[in-house]
């Protein structure tokens, strides 16, 4: 009896599939490789006399380059749950996955702003308890370090209600759904202090990112349900 042929696909014979390569090379390796193009070689910063809190402070970068581009992938899964488009994202919708991809958001956005919080409070020679609470009357900046700081609340408190409204159910599972309006403040936050957004190619990333919240807003609540699952 001949034996069956196994017939291997490889990414690049199927447009889901490698688009889903794309998608989680670029969220593995474009932060990291934005980071090294914004400060040079890591190293330096332990052989060279530099300000103080300036190792935390890029800490603090690379935490939220990852932050930010981990919550667009959430709020995407979360839209496009069911949706034949969630398949060039990621292979299928799991609980597990979501909550893996929730907890890896919620700590590089912690470390984001412990790093942030370390680095001036070294560099200040005094601990920080300006950024401990949001403050709008101090500025544009400080505006925008204000935003992060709702987002970071706003991030804790979703995470939290991911993980009461298996047992409550009820204000839970609105309160979990308030990750979209996170991601927008984030957004804001993102591009009016990093120094990565003004470089150009971030700003466009931004965008992109923001294009595909909003179509995939349009297919979660516009487009009729039998419209999407047609095609499949």
């Amino acid at each position: 009896m001949e034996r069956a042929l196994t017939t291997i696909i490889t990414p690049w014979q199927n447009p889901a599939s490698l688009t889903r390569w794309l998608v989680v090379t670029a969220v593995l390796v474009l932060p990291m490789a934005t980071w090294f193009n914004s400060i040079g070689s890591p190293f330096t910063y332990f052989h060279y006399d530099l300000p103080p809190g300036q190792v935390p402070y890029i800490l603090a970068k690379l935490a939220g380059l990852y932050a930010f581009v981990l919550l667009w992938l959430q709020v995407m899964f979360g839209l496009l749950k069911g949706d034949p488009w969630g398949c060039y994202l990621l292979p299928r919708w799991s609980m597990g996955c979501h909550r893996l991809l929730g907890i890896a958001t919620l700590l590089t956005a912690w470390m984001h702003f412990l790093c942030f919080f370390a680095a001036v409070s070294i560099r200040k020679d005094t601990i920080a308890y300006d950024l401990l609470l949001p403050e709008f009357e101090k500025g544009i900046y400080f505006f925008a370090v204000s935003l992060g700081w709702f987002s970071l609340a706003g991030l804790s408190l979703v995470a939290l209600a991911g993980l009461l409204r298996a047992k409550t159910q009820g204000i839970w599972v609105l309160a979990h759904r308030l990750s979209l309006g996170v991601f927008v403040v984030a957004l804001v936050h993102a591009q009016m202090v990093g120094s990565e957004a003004k470089s150009g190619i971030w700003f466009f990333i931004h965008l992109l990112f923001a294009v595909a919240v909003l179509v995939a807003l349009v297919r979660r609540f516009v487009l009729p349900s039998g419209e999407r699952d047609a095609e499949y």
